[in-house]
């Protein structure tokens, strides 16, 4: 979010087209400029028309004559305009002080957001993460759809609540993934409390736990310092190929088509986040299945 006065001026030259073409790239890169341009144009979509003041008080002078009557609708006239300009305010109003950030990320993208006290969080791709930074001090809690890696300050409880369950440390390093069913927390240092529906489990560096539909909840070990994502590489571990598709699907903004393909084959392996072609290689070759790709690159239909 834009801050204080300073932001306030800077918002107002925006809207005004005051902006150099250097101030205005800037602004275009903040993660909420979108929002504030589909403000502007739910405005300009209402079509005002330019109202002349000085017009307007010579017209309403030379009607002083008028019946109370006719003078009460000349002033019902204004109406639309202030209604219009009041509507304004308050949806830019609310929109400015809502204490709460998002942060959300497209295909193939990564984002890293400092949090109020200097935690770290790092969003993958097709991910979206909110907090209310107003009462951070006595609330941190994230809100994570989709997957995100963290790296926290020593304070008060940090929580990160998801649909499928919450994790809940004081000061660590730790990843969380949930879409859909898939729930999946591994803890990289210190130590983490994972709680949903089924467990409630406490994991230590280099410990893992994931919850998947249909398959019994599990626990594994590991030796490795961060998750592989970090350094543009997929991993999976003995996991049905459908979730391996979603990841391929929101890293190379791609559709595959899986007609008559069990998707609950198991799959263990990598794939590059970075080389799409190789990606499509090194999963499907591992599972022995043919593909081809569609002209646009949007496609990808897996043969029998």
């Amino acid at each position: 979010m834009l801050d204080d006065k300073k932001d306030d001026i800077f918002l107002s030259r925006w809207i005004s087209g005051e902006l150099s073409e250097e101030e205005l790239l800037e602004f275009k890169s903040h993660p909420e400029y979108e929002y504030y341009a589909k403000i502007m144009a739910g405005a300009d979509a209402l079509d005002l028309k330019d109202y002349d003041a000085d017009k307007e008080l010579s017209a309403l002078k030379s009607k002083s004559s008028y019946t109370a009557k006719e003078n009460s609708n000349s002033v019902i006239k204004l109406w639309p305009y202030i209604a219009v300009a009041a509507s304004i305010a308050i949806i830019l109003g609310i929109f400015l002080f809502n204490p709460n950030e998002s942060f959300s990320t497209d295909y193939g993208e990564q984002l890293s957001v400092t949090l109020p006290d200097g935690s770290e969080m790092i969003l993958n791709a097709k991910s979206l993460a909110s907090f209310d930074k107003e009462n951070w001090k006595e609330n941190r809690m994230v809100t994570l759809e989709g997957e995100a890696f963290f790296k926290v300050k020593k304070g008060s409880k940090f929580t990160v609540t998801t649909e499928n369950g919450e994790v809940s440390v004081l000061g660590t390093q730790f990843n969380v993934q949930s879409q859909n069913s898939f729930f999946e927390v591994t803890c990289y240092e210190g130590k983490v409390s994972v709680a949903n529906k089924e467990n409630k489990k406490i994991l230590t560096a280099g410990k893992g736990y994931r919850n998947l539909e249909n398959i019994e909840p599990e626990s594994w070990v590991f030796d490795i310092k961060q998750p592989s994502w970090l350094s543009n590489t997929s991993s999976f571990r003995s996991i049905p190929i459908k979730y391996v598709f979603k990841e391929l699907e929101e890293q190379y903004d791609l559709k595959i088509k899986t007609t008559e393909i069990n998707l609950e084959t198991i799959y263990t392996g990598t794939f590059p986040n970075n080389n799409k072609e190789v990606a499509l290689r090194t999963v499907f070759s591992t599972l022995g299945m043919k593909y081809s790709v569609s002209k646009d690159s949007k496609t990808v239909v897996l043969e029998k």
